[in-house]
């Protein structure tokens, strides 16, 4: 019988946070007899971070150093940095590898870094994680990663088998979108569509307060245009969890506001260019400025956004 699943509910960074602890701390040599299954994926996870798995693994930390996970093995440091809707910021992880060099702990150690983010959309690591975070012996694990790891559950592990079904549910909700109309996705598909669709041009994802509730924006293409930048964004609303408006802008965006103000000329000519495709005229002034959009009836408006107009 379908049970209730405890990460249904524990959804935060923290929880996941726990998870992962939880996870490792059957690595520890005195649960190898008792769990072996569980010991052999803990050692599996250090496997996938580039640590050899019959490493032995000493002790768990958790927020050592503000440090999300910390795993102590006989040979390294292996820090885990734990997002679920947020994203590496403010030099986090070069800050923690810079702190643990300065421990006690990193004595005869190799520091390495496990980047994990297994809810909402991430960049590939090698295009953008490196680039931020370029000091750090790194690699990042997504939602599927996990999944791999975890397919193999113990049996009458709950906490395992709970985590692998939340994880699972989420790809099975972005499945059942494949074939849906765009005001049916939810969140995650647009998270999944969207990296894939923009591999090749730089992007990133936000959300925006507002009003009327908030969207998620998609913005990529940055072109520089007189004394500012043209780029593109994709502005997805949602409404009891599905989409219910997906706006496509064009945008003009400066230092303040006198330079928008000053380039009133150049954003007419930018604005004429698109509206003969069918975008509508659009015009207010700020350091950011919508100049064009519409709203995507389909797919097909979405992908031609990103891959013809300009």
């Amino acid at each position: 019988m379908e049970q209730p699943n405890i990460f249904d509910y524990a959804t935060s960074e923290l929880s996941q946070d726990a998870f992962i602890c939880y996870l490792l701390a059957f690595g520890l040599d005195k649960y190898k007899k008792s769990y072996p299954r569980e010991f052999k994926i803990a050692h599996l996870f250090l496997e996938k971070c580039g640590i050899p798995a019959n490493e032995e693994i000493l002790e768990i930390r958790k927020q050592y150093l503000n440090i999300d996970v910390l795993a102590i093995t006989s040979s390294h440091l292996l820090i885990v940095e734990d997002k679920t809707g947020t994203k590496e910021h403010s030099n986090q992880i070069v800050k923690y590898v810079k702190a643990l060099k300065n421990s006690a702990l990193s004595s005869g150690r190799k520091i390495k870094v496990c980047y994990l983010k297994t809810l909402d959309y991430v960049r590939p690591y090698e295009t953008v994680d490196k680039e931020v975070l370029p000091q750090c012996d790194c690699c990042s694990l997504r939602r599927k990663d996990m999944l791999d790891l975890l397919k193999t559950n113990p049996e009458n592990n709950l906490i395992f088998e709970s985590f692998y079904s939340r994880l699972d549910s989420i790809e099975k909700r972005i499945k059942n979108c494949d074939n849906a109309e765009i005001r049916t996705w939810c969140k995650e598909k647009w998270f999944d569509y969207l990296s894939s669709a923009l591999i090749g041009h730089e992007f990133n994802i936000d959300w925006v307060n507002n009003a009327r509730g908030g969207f998620y924006a998609c913005y990529f293409d940055w072109v520089n245009c007189g004394n500012g930048e043209n780029y593109k964004q994709i502005e997805i609303s949602f409404e009891d969890g599905v989409t219910s408006e997906v706006k496509l802008c064009f945008k003009f965006a400066s230092d303040n506001k006198e330079i928008t103000l000053n380039s009133k000329s150049l954003i007419k000519d930018l604005q004429k260019a698109v509206v003969i495709k069918g975008y509508k005229a659009a015009y207010r002034m700020g350091r950011t400025t919508t100049y064009a959009y519409k709203k995507a009836k389909d797919i097909k408006d979405v992908q031609d956004f990103i891959n013809n107009a300009s």
